[in-house]
């Protein structure tokens, strides 16, 4: 029943008593129990007989039907609902067709030529090659149209169509491996995948088309980044799709979800290369973004908005905002996205961690009662990974030592070959350090042991050494220097 009950959760109330009512017209038969099955689903209460002597296969029958009445009650709901611009040319396209099918050729043409203004505003270039289509069929019906001008408009925009698609299935492949890896299931070079799918499908990055497109090579930008700790390398271009959108200030508004997304790419790009300041800017103008049309995607983003927010404040020194802001939005969005939840959950764990406020890391991690694998495949091996490092660090410093080295033979175990793939040695670096330390603490803080840290570790330049990379090396330095970690945290992170 997961499937139907899914598509269930999905309705408002006032939807549900509308559906209710929509079967009751469907219904031929006084006897017909989708209602019934419908009305227990909705609860959840399942578990009681629908009707006693019901059989399986009567009962999937009964199912089935639900189901498909189910998708046609919300396809004809949200296609009478659904004001877009987008769907208001689809309806224009069938009207049009309408009218030429009854002969009505000059309240057609009329009606597929705004048709085609408003698809040409929208750059959608799908819609456009309907319209163009529609039109060559009945070009010889209005002896006003230029034909040549007419099939070059829509050679012209075939190209623009084609090259969206293009793009649009090289995002999907990479979609797909990327989460292969993410789970672990794959390592392999993700650079060379995505250059191997940029001449597989001929695509440019050099001619960005639309809102969506940039989204898509922003987002792949992001997901290689993060595979790589390398946010440095595509900064460059992050600030060209910045000018991208100023050149098209008046469309974004009508592509306000993927100029939502693209602010939020951006913002986190700079945040991850420490540049706080930038990125909240963009966090500025992306909630001013989510503002818009009645709020209509200001949920759908909240809790990203306010993990950056939270990132940003701690990484700028102050954790006094950061850590009650976080506390705070936890509490008010208890139900919502899974996955958003556990990344702010898991911000919340580091903070504390860096104000040594142990007792709270060990409640904030005790709500994380999922294996590794479920995690692994929920949030991705590199979110995993963090998870582990930090109940480390927490029970090194409670001196839990016997169960430490237990979770470091279990973490390589795990872990080893991913972190040898995505070339991350530096984190089984760090923990063969780790170890030397739980072996003899005397000699951590040796001059030895410290030109033992410094050749230990390959570093990047300050700008282009990961902000989280920083943060764990962090409380290693700490303990040599016999220091504060998050004092230490932010010498690293703010280093000119």
């Amino acid at each position: 029943m997961n499937a139907v009950s899914g598509i269930i959760n999905i309705l408002s109330n006032t939807e549900k008593e509308e559906f209710i009512g929509y079967l009751k017209k469907k219904n031929k038969r006084h006897d017909t129990k989708n209602i019934q099955l419908f009305s227990l689903l909705k609860t959840d209460d399942i578990k009681k007989e629908i009707v006693a002597k019901e059989n399986k296969q009567a009962l999937y029958a009964l199912r089935k039907r639900l189901y498909q009445n189910l998708i046609e009650f919300i396809g004809n709901k949200r296609f009478e609902s659904d004001t877009s611009e987008e769907r208001v040319i689809v309806r224009l396209i069938i009207v049009c067709r309408v009218f030429f099918e009854h002969k009505q050729y000059k309240a057609a043409f009329k009606t597929l030529r705004i048709a085609e203004e408003k698809a040409l505003q929208l750059e959608r270039f799908n819609l456009l090659n309907e319209i163009y289509h529609t039109h060559i069929e009945y070009a010889h019906l209005n002896e006003k149209i230029t034909f040549p001008e007419l099939t070059e408009k829509y050679r012209i925009n075939q190209q623009k169509f084609l090259q969206e698609e293009q793009l649009n299935l090289g995002y999907a492949l990479l979609r797909h491996e990327l989460a292969k890896i993410r789970e672990g299931a794959a390592g392999f070079d993700f650079q060379q995948t995505i250059l191997k799918t940029i001449e597989q499908y001929n695509i440019s990055l050099k001619e960005i088309l639309t809102f969506k497109s940039l989204y898509q090579i922003l987002f792949i930008a992001n997901e290689y980044a993060a595979l790589h700790n390398n946010y440095h390398q595509i900064e460059r271009f992050v600030d060209k799709s910045y000018r991208f959108i100023l050149t098209k200030k008046e469309l974004a508004d009508k592509h306000l979800f993927y100029h939502i997304h693209i602010l939020y790419f951006m913002a986190n790009v700079l945040f991850r290369n420490k540049k706080f300041e930038a990125s909240k800017a963009y966090l500025d103008r992306m909630e001013t973004e989510m503002g818009k049309q009645d709020k209509a995607y200001y949920q759908r983003f909240y809790l990203r908005l306010m993990l950056l927010r939270c990132l940003n404040e701690n990484y700028s020194g102050k954790a006094a905002v950061a850590i009650p802001l976080a506390e705070q939005v936890l509490k008010e969005t208890r139900h919502a996205e899974v996955s958003e939840i556990l990344d702010l959950e898991l911000s919340l764990t580091v903070f504390y961690f860096q104000q040594h406020d142990l007792k709270k890391v060990q409640q904030l991690l005790k709500g994380f009662g999922h294996t590794d694998a479920w995690y692994e495949k929920k949030q991705g091996v590199e979110w995993a990974i963090k998870k582990n490092l930090i109940e480390i660090l927490l029970h090194i410093e409670l001196k839990n030592i016997d169960y430490v080295f237990s979770r470091l033979s279990s973490f390589k175990r795990r872990y080893k070959k991913y972190l040898t793939d995505v070339k991350e040695e530096r984190v089984l670096i760090f923990l063969s350090l780790v170890e030397k330390y739980l072996n003899a603490p005397e000699y951590f803080v040796s001059a030895a042991f410290k030109k033992l840290v410094e050749e230990s570790f390959q570093w990047k330049t300050y700008q282009e050494e990961d902000l989280f990379v920083m943060s764990f090396y962090a409380w290693l330095k700490a303990k040599i220097e016999k220091r504060n970690i998050y004092d230490v945290t932010l010498q690293l992170v703010q280093t000119v």
